[in-house]
């Protein structure tokens, strides 16, 4: 009898354990699922575009369009797709659910006690333009394989995660993947595709397929356990949903938001970057500051004449400007002013901003006139103090694009590169000596800076409503700042250690990433060389000539080689690095 009443406290023991795991390993993935807990807005696409999962849009009685209405996603190059099947591996390598880390210690900003958390929203971020990774890495040919070496896979940090993306040749479709093999966690950024269209780690040479399934792992014996390791769900890779809208490429950073991800919808570009009247700019760069600092830096028209003067404003041109905030709520909020420009802002959260700039003027000999312009961003947070931004414009006037390829447009895209990095050179070392003050402002307390924000500032005029608009959506619905994967490293911020040099830093924030500035800056460098070695040769034959014409003509020539020699190289800065001091601008 004793010994039958210790087995049945034994197995009494033994229930309660497991509904208590139970319960640990439903809360653990509760919480994955609210991996950002910014409500409606963090978890949808982490790429470039974000759409709304749970707070409809309200009418806006601004010109701006939603990005989610019927009429401008018919704009989108493609629709999501239906939600596949989720990967038969989808847990992480190693088990157990991701914990994000609210709470950065340099950032030091908490969520107080009337700011419980939210969460069950999701976004899609936009990471890419798509033709940057189409032409980063570009095709090589090879024999006898159908067609050139696909592209190799392209590595990038999104909320304090390295993801991996590469285009499966078998389904045609963009995959992104955990960079990290399970094997031995190497990054598969490093691997190739190989000539089955496997994603192959350049360590071991373990291969994966589009799914994140393991299909090949050459050390394992033909039989055996060895042999039933590559079915195993450990050996598997994290996936996660993809969706490219609008020549942009999206990611659900949730691998279990497979049926979210699929029936959710990314914000579109307006209709006018379609339409054949307006020309249109894109640009993205990496910027080495937080991601509230650029969101309230993009709320914020006012700063233009003064941080971007003789560049897109002017000093003497700065005004009032009444902006009204018109609505508002965990989507975002609009707001407009009713000047001459007049702007129209629209943020849709967590991401994603819109301004209008509509102009009225009057030219000779063709009368009234409507300028439009169109400034849309999308800022992407990368890591704690790192931020991708991608803007595109159009506007409908100062037309200099022409039908055909890039070669033959009449001012090429890398130059309109030079004045767009002109502007973020503009902001940079301002935000940064900014982020510092927050930072030790917030370093001072363990109150949520945004709920400090306007004691610690001085914001009288209505020319800010909209940077007081996005610190209270940020405080309200955002938690106070992206919620990063794991534990970010315990080191400074990239702005409070980083030299001038290093901030303005263009050759690795931009050049590198955008294939018309990098393969302009690697052409000029080849006609470089080519007026360098002419000099040589010029001035090695000046001499020889018995006639004074000939020697006059030959140093002729080398000297203006010479000159475009050190013209080309004076160019060069421009993809590099160019000083920004704004009281040298008169």
């Amino acid at each position: 009898m004793p010994k039958t009443r210790r087995r049945g406290k034994e197995e009494v023991q033994c229930q309660r354990k497991d509904a208590e795991r139970r319960g640990k390993e439903e809360a653990s993935s509760n919480k994955r699922l609210s991996l950002l807990r910014i409500p409606h807005k963090w978890l949808r696409y982490l790429f470039s575009h974000f759409s709304l999962s749970h707070a409809p849009t309200p009418p806006l009685s601004s010109s701006i369009p939603s990005p989610l209405s019927p009429s401008s996603s018919s704009s989108s190059s493609s629709t999501p797709p239906p939600a596949p099947p989720q990967p038969p591996c989808s847990a992480a390598p190693g088990g157990g659910a991701h914990v994000p880390h609210r709470t950065h210690p340099d950032l030091r900003r908490r969520s107080g006690p009337g700011n419980p958390r939210r969460g069950g929203g999701g976004r899609n971020i936009v990471l890419f333009l798509l033709g940057e990774i189409l032409m980063a890495r570009p095709l090589v040919p090879r024999l006898p394989h159908r067609g050139p070496r696909p592209r190799p896979p392209y590595p990038f940090q999104l909320l304090n995660r390295d993801l991996v993306l590469w285009r499966d040749p078998n389904s045609d479709q963009w995959v992104a993947f955990d960079d990290r093999c399970p094997h031995r966690l190497a990054p598969l950024s490093e691997g190739r595709i190989d000539e089955s269209g496997c994603l192959q780690c350049s360590y071991h040479g373990w291969s994966f397929n589009g799914t994140g399934s393991c299909v090949l792992i050459p050390q394992a014996a033909a039989e055996g356990p060895e042999a039933r390791a590559v079915r195993s769900p450990r050996a598997c890779v994290t996936r996660f949903p993809t969706l490219v809208s609008q020549g942009l490429l999206f990611v659900w950073p949730d691998e279990n938001g497979w049926e979210k991800a699929a029936a959710s919808k990314p914000p579109m570009l307006p209709e006018e970057f379609d339409d054949p009247s307006f020309s249109t700019v894109t640009i993205q760069r990496d910027l080495f500051y937080g991601y509230d600092t650029l969101m309230e830096n993009v709320s914020d028209p006012s700063h233009i004449d003064f941080a971007h003067h003789k560049v897109t404003g002017k000093r003497d041109r700065a005004r009032p400007l009444p902006f009204k905030l018109e609505s508002s709520g965990a989507w975002g909020f609009s707001g407009a002013d009713s000047g001459n420009p007049r702007i129209s802002a629209k943020f849709v959260a967590p991401c994603y901003y819109m301004n209008k700039i509509e102009i009225d003027t009057k030219l000779p000999f063709v009368g009234d006139q409507k300028w439009v312009i169109w400034i849309c961003s999308f800022n992407i947070p990368m890591a704690p103090g790192k931020t991708r931004s991608i803007v595109c414009s159009a506007r409908n006037f100062f037309q200099f694009s022409m039908p055909g390829p890039a070669w033959w447009q009449l001012v090429p895209r890398w130059y309109e590169h030079w004045t767009s990095n002109k502007v973020y050179d503009g902001d940079m070392i301002v935000l940064q000596g900014q982020e510092k003050i927050f930072l030790s402002k917030s370093a001072e307390s363990s109150a949520d800076v945004n709920q400090q924000y306007t004691k610690i500032t001085f914001t009288p005029t209505q020319a800010d409503r909209l940077v007081l608009a996005f610190r209270n959506w940020l405080r309200r619905f955002g938690n106070s700042q992206p919620e990063w994967f794991g534990v970010p490293n315990q080191q400074a911020l990239p702005s409070t250690v980083l030299s001038k040099r290093q901030m303005l830093d263009r050759f690795e924030q931009h050049t590198l990433k955008c294939s018309s500035c990098k393969a302009a800056y690697n052409n000029f460098q080849t006609f470089q060389k080519i007026f360098i070695g002419a000099t040589v040769l010029f001035c090695a034959t000046a001499g020889i000539p018995s006639t004074i014409q000939l020697r006059l003509l030959i140093s002729g020539a080398a000297l203006l080689s010479a000159s475009l020699a050190y013209a080309l190289h004076e160019l060069q800065k421009n993809f590099v690095f160019v000083d920004y001091v704004h009281a040298e601008i008169d």
